[in-house]
């Protein structure tokens, strides 16, 4: 007979944190959940290109977005 063993997670691996960090939620996971508006940079101008963004067919990096910073 063959024992399986679990499968190990990810996040096994990863070292625990102190109890006095505070969270750590990624912004783009709230808009990825739609808890987080898309938010496109002011320098764009295009309206086809910003759609493309709102309708998150377009990713902009956070070190492009200015505003990505700014509390909704």
């Amino acid at each position: 007979m063959t024992a399986i063993l679990p499968e190990r997670a990810v996040l096994d691996e990863l070292p625990l944190m102190p109890d006095s960090a505070p969270p750590v939620v990624l912004p783009s996971l709230l808009v990825g959940v739609g808890l987080r508006e898309r938010r496109v940079p002011r320098w764009i101008t295009d309206p086809d290109l910003i759609e493309s963004i709102l309708d998150g067919h377009i990713e902009i990096p956070d070190d492009l977005n200015p505003q990505e910073g700014a509390q909704p």
